[in-house]
């Protein structure tokens, strides 16, 4: 059996190990960069949003934002949009008794 040498120009690029690297792994997992995510209470991310529940009601957000995904929330995971719902007739309630 013979082995075939493949030509140098096929053959990946070597990557120089530098062991010295890896003392600095623990405190960039402890402290990572700001990324624009909000304070890393777990190894989950949450993202820095500003976002106020009048604006959410009165649709000023786009998805996953919005109005519906709130109600879908409410609806599937509270278990109660009862209260979405009232607010939402108080305020069409509101806007015909001002006219």
């Amino acid at each position: 059996m013979s082995s075939t040498i493949l030509p140098l120009h096929s053959r990946p690029s070597r990557f120089g190990y530098d062991f010295r690297r890896l003392k600095s792994i623990p405190s960039r997992i402890f402290l990572p960069c700001d990324a624009g995510v909000g304070s890393v209470r777990s190894f989950g991310i949450t993202p820095k949003y500003d976002i106020k529940l009048e604006d959410v009601l009165q649709a000023k957000h786009l998805p996953p934002l919005g109005l519906k995904e709130f109600e879908e929330y409410l609806l599937y995971v509270e278990h109660s949009a009862e209260n979405l719902y009232f607010w939402m007739w108080l305020s069409k309630y509101e806007g015909m008794c001002l006219c």
